[in-house]
């Protein structure tokens, strides 16, 4: 029965993929010929994924024994990385070594390296001349589990920065320069988007066709690029798009405050209809990326995550197409969460382990573009070939539709779409000149100690 609602599609709905990244505790084999092994921690941000498409927000704490068994693991963990710091060093000709050091001897990967001995985000690359080095620095801090299992700083509770995220940069930083660099999306079939509307023009929209809305939509299709799909890097990709989703659409609600989804502001504004389906998309958000004269360091800047909307629909064919008006709800959703990044992002550490991942990205975006390790001669074999193979991580390549609608005033406002897009390449490109750098250069090389693979600024 044709009604008023056939056009649902194109005016009031986008079907809303649910997904989640769930992990199992233990140690995964890294490596080719030699084993040395990673630990494998709970979930990902909280967020759980798996590879049958069932992504879902991990709602429990992990249990005792894995609890134990993980925390365990950090018993071993150098006593020098628990004392705080501000400028925390990693030379990466020594981590180098130390990787392929566990390679040659078959051993495990200490658990201080797989979390970078303890760096909370990288802000710093310094060319360090003397000793032929290229040295990562930014706050590190001691190590510990939350609740789901993550290995996080000890006093800010943040994600640690990994081994296996940074590999996956370096490995990767050329490639992220061609096509369409490093992204996550997911979109509906076009057959999906046509069944819809053939339902929708047999059947007016209630609660109580949810079900039907969501089979006849189908499975959403996640596409991954830039990154092995079967990496770390990808299931936080997938795990921080999942999450803004559910927030913006109230699927979930944040712990942060005044956070309300855009059907809920949609429903206090009494907007009785919301123009297009509005998607939502994570990209880098950061200021010009700092230097000295010489080019010996560089300072990455900002917040480095920002949200942008823009309003679409799909046609009778399943084609997505793009309005001009901007879904005013959406583009106040998308700035809230952007002002508010540091904010929202201490409860919501899914984001702040993206941002790790645009950090990282942008590190290997520089030392590629200046091609400093042929400049230098320095072999990082470890780090930039496939020496140590990283493990393969399970990540969902469709996840099934979930609606999310709102009544407002006898119409129902159903809606939601997203992505995340690390255009690393654009941001190293971006730099300024700042004199005073050679301060923070002279401050860590001074207390560089060629014994140590990391160290701290005195």
């Amino acid at each position: 029965m044709a009604s008023r609602y056939a056009n649902l599609l194109t005016s009031k709905l986008a079907a809303l993929a649910i997904f989640a990244v769930a992990t199992c505790a233990g140690s995964v084999v890294w490596g080719q010929a030699a084993t040395p092994t990673v630990l494998q921690v709970g979930v990902v941000g909280g967020i759980a994924v798996d590879a049958e498409s069932v992504l879902n927000r991990a709602g429990q704490q992990i249990d005792p024994a894995t609890a134990a068994s993980i925390s365990n693991s950090l018993q071993g963990v150098d006593n020098d990385i628990d004392r705080a710091s501000e400028l925390r060093m990693v030379s990466l000709k020594s981590l180098d070594r130390q990787i392929q050091n566990c390679v040659r001897d078959g051993k495990e990967i200490p658990v201080e390296v797989q979390f970078m001995a303890g760096l909370q985000r990288v802000e710093y690359l310094i060319v360090d001349q003397e000793n032929n080095d290229i040295v990562l620095a930014g706050p590190g801090e001691g190590l510990k589990t939350d609740a789901y299992g993550n290995v996080v700083g000890e006093k800010s509770g943040t994600p640690a920065i990994h081994l296996e995220d940074f590999l996956t940069a370096m490995r990767t930083a050329n490639s992220a320069r061609t096509g369409q660099g490093i992204s996550v999306s997911m979109d509906p079939t076009a057959e999906g988007v046509r069944n819809l509307q053939y339902f929708y023009d047999q059947h007016s929209f209630s609660p109580q066709l949810v079900n039907q809305v969501e089979q006849a939509m189908g499975a959403h299709t996640i596409t991954l690029t830039g990154v092995p799909k079967d990496s770390r890097y990808s299931q936080v990709l997938v795990a921080a798009d999942h999450r803004m989703k559910r927030l913006a659409m109230g699927l979930e609600h944040s712990n942060a405050q005044e956070l309300p989804s855009i059907l809920e502001m949609a429903e206090k504004a009494n907007a009785r209809r919301m123009r297009g389906a509005p998607r939502m998309w994570m990209e880098c958000n950061y200021q010009s990326v700092a230097k000295d004269e010489a080019g010996m360091i560089f300072e990455i800047r900002g917040q480095g995550v920002k949200v942008l909307t823009e309003n679409a629909f799909f046609d009778r064919q399943g084609k997505s197409r793009v309005q001009r008006k901007q879904n005013k709800f959406a583009e106040k959703w998308a700035n809230n969460l952007t002002e508010r990044f540091e904010e929202v992002s201490e409860v919501e550490p899914v984001f702040r382990d993206l941002r790790n991942l645009m950090d990282l990205s942008v590190i290997s975006a520089i030392i590629a573009k200046n091609r400093m390790l042929e400049k230098m001669n320095l072999d990082l074999a470890a780090i930039t070939d496939d020496l140590v193979q990283m493990p393969s991580r399970p990540v969902p390549s469709s996840v099934p539709t979930e609606c999310s609608y709102v009544n407002i005033k006898g119409n129902y406002v159903v809606t939601a779409s997203g992505g995340v897009q690390v255009d690393s390449w654009a941001v190293a490109g971006n730099t300024q000149v700042d004199p005073e750098l050679i301060k923070t250069s002279t401050l860590a090389l001074a207390s560089h100690d060629t014994n140590r693979w990391w160290w701290n600024a005195n």
